[in-house]
């Protein structure tokens, strides 16, 4: 029976013992009404948690420090130095379409309208994948390429009501 009782006190929470002037639960205070310490508290061997770093004792583990970056980051861009790019192109060539489109000829507006036509997948394309206010700019651009088109369709009709321009006629 010595090997069982040596086994059972091997696997048992160990006691804690207090000092006298050592203040807080002990065996005979749970037993007397006291306040039970937790479950984790024989095994703790009366050792206060580590609640910072600072706290932790010194040793290996303290002298261990993060590695170096191998490499440098690039840098960030800034919201005040970032600037969209400007429409104006965008303005002036559409501007030379409506010119285009309302040329007393039958070619000019022909390709105006090509082109305003083959213009509004593209601008709507972007109006989709843009954000904020480029969506709003690329909704003028649409709108202004819808009224190129039809600019291009009514100043020739417009031309040919007042005689400017010769009906088109079949080479024989």
């Amino acid at each position: 029976m010595d090997g069982h009782d040596e086994e059972a006190r091997r696997w048992a929470p160990p006691e804690r013992r207090a000092a006298p002037d050592e203040p807080g639960p002990t065996r005979d205070a749970t037993a007397g009404g006291g306040t039970p310490p937790s479950a984790a508290a024989p095994w703790t061997r009366a050792l206060p948690p580590a609640r910072n770093p600072r706290d932790a004792p010194a040793g290996p583990a303290s002298e261990l420090r993060a590695p170096d970056v191998p490499w440098d980051a690039p840098p960030e861009p800034e919201a005040a130095d970032q600037r969209e790019p400007s429409m104006l192109p965008i303005a002036i060539g559409i501007a030379l379409l409506a010119a285009l489109a309302c040329v007393p000829h039958w070619v000019a507006p022909t390709i105006a309208l090509m082109i305003a036509l083959v213009g509004l997948p593209i601008a709507w394309g972007f109006r989709r994948i843009s954000h904020g206010r480029r969506r709003v700019q690329y909704i003028v651009v649409v709108l202004t390429l819808v009224l190129v088109a039809a600019l291009a369709v009514v100043a020739p009709l417009t031309w040919l009501q007042l005689g400017v321009l010769e009906p088109l006629t079949v080479p024989d």
